[in-house]
């Protein structure tokens, strides 16, 4: 028995430490290129030496791009040095990179994924291969630790093994053959006495102990299984706020360039008895555009001011309809642009809420913009308030799309879980954080003849 467990250990701890190399491997390579290209994807972002040794200092390896098959530049952008990159250019004009590759010295794994080419003057289905250098040392020594740890546990639960397994040996056996040498004694009156002899019956299922051990493993399972969906989002989140707050950075200073100087310009020409509609539109598109910023930064955020609720008494009174005036006034010319009739129904007994007008608005826009992407050919769109149950006001955003149809087991308002193609899955997120920071609630109903979005909050006294 000895000799089986020390196998066994030997085996599954020469199999473990296998597997954590690949995983390490995998995890410090090929994930972070699969995850950067990802997001340049989703985000649209262009392929610069600026951006490369963002994600550099995010991903704590190089990072290049390239165009694949041998076209030029073979080099898009790279965080490499100038000797580096030089050589890492040449290579790729004779073919492929391989796993492991040596630049100037240096030793790296290449991770490698493709991503969406936006540089100009190319197709949207152009493709640029995105290469993750990481310094083999650095993998080696991962995988080093790694090792270590495996082998000292495996060493020690092989002799805690061996000696659990003596113990077992010498108590179960033990007992049996004492029953054994019953069993002898009695095989000369089996008639009689195999009545009265009950070693147990067909029905049980092992002793109270192990079926009580099962069904404490059964739900310890469970609980485990929930903390790694809980992890995972926890690590993806990580990931796209470190990205988000990098890009809404970099992007609100030129943003707000762009707006002051259509606001200076709107102004002169007012000066001059001239209203041109173009810079207004300028204006409030750059506003919309703040607004997306303005939460990515706030998922970006700390974790621990997002998710602590408002101490209501100190925020001020906020009419919802005139927040949802505002955002309808927002999107009035693409409500026109996209054939949508837009309606408001606000019931004048809906008294007012104390909130932060500014993440209300920012839960109505998420909403509204929802329903018209719901309405691509129009329709239909109509925001209502009214009194809601137990001194609450509710806010209804309805569309007359298709409906909505979640996938089973899935809740619409989790990190990274949407209905839309090409959808990141934060905006509905950051509505239920937003609405429940403020002792509300929110949920929607759904039908083949459209979606209503609904969200309700405390009346303010």
């Amino acid at each position: 028995m000895n000799l089986l467990v020390a196998g066994v250990g030997v085996a599954a701890g020469w199999a473990g430490i296998a597997v954590s190399g690949r995983v390490i491997e995998r995890r410090l390579v090929d994930e972070p290129a699969r995850n950067a290209a990802g997001l340049f994807d989703t985000m649209r972002l262009p392929f610069s030496d600026a951006m490369m040794a963002r994600l550099r200092q995010i991903l704590g390896a190089e990072v290049a791009a390239g165009l694949p098959d041998g076209r030029e530049p073979s080099i898009v952008a790279t965080s490499l040095p100038v000797p580096e990159a030089e050589e890492l250019k040449n290579r790729l004009a004779h073919g492929p990179l391989p796993r492991r590759v040596n630049l100037a010295g240096n030793a790296y794994l290449v991770g490698e994924a493709a991503a969406a080419d936006t540089g100009p003057g190319r197709g949207a289905d152009e493709r640029v291969r995105l290469y993750v250098l990481v310094p083999e040392a650095e993998v080696e020594a991962a995988k080093v630790a790694s090792a270590h740890t495996i082998l000292l546990i495996t060493f020690a639960a092989i002799a805690l093994a061996s000696l659990v397994g003596f113990w077992l040996s010498t108590t179960i056996t033990r007992p049996i053959r004492r029953l054994a040498g019953r069993m002898d004694r009695l095989a000369d009156h089996a008639a009689e006495d195999a009545v009265s002899l009950k070693l147990g019956s067909a029905e049980a299922r092992g002793p109270t102990e192990v079926v009580r051990l099962e069904r404490s493993f059964d739900r310890l399972l469970e609980r485990l299984q929930e903390a790694r969906r809980q992890l995972a989002r926890s690590a993806r989140l990580a990931t796209v706020g470190q990205l988000a707050a990098s890009v809404a950075h970099e992007l609100r200073n030129p943003l707000s360039g762009v707006k002051m100087n259509a606001q200076v310009l709107a102004d002169e020409l007012a000066h001059k008895g001239i209203q041109d509609s173009g810079l207004d539109r300028i204006i409030r598109e750059t506003d919309r555009m703040n607004l997306y910023l303005e939460e990515l930064l706030g998922l970006a955020g700390g974790a621990a001011d997002d998710e602590r609720p408002h101490d209501l008494k100190r925020l001020p009174h906020v009419h919802l309809d005139e927040v949802g005036d505002s955002v309808v006034t927002l999107l009035a010319g693409r409500c026109r642009h996209g054939g949508v009739e837009v309606r408001c129904r606000w019931d004048a007994d809906a008294v007012r809420v104390r909130a932060d007008e500014t993440q209300i608005r920012q839960v109505i826009l998420n909403l509204v913009l929802n329903a018209l992407d719901a309405m691509p050919a129009g329709g239909t769109l109509t925001l209502a308030s009214r009194p809601g149950d137990k001194g609450t006001v509710r806010f209804s955003v309805a569309d007359t799309g298709k409906g909505m149809r979640a996938s089973d087991g899935s809740d619409v308002f989790d990190p990274f879980v949407t209905t839309k193609p090409g959808g990141v899955g934060l905006g509905l997120y950051i509505c239920r954080r937003n609405v429940e920071r403020h002792g509300g609630r929110i949920g929607y109903d759904s039908s083949d003849d459209g979606t209503t979005f609904w969200f309700e909050l405390p009346a303010s006294d």
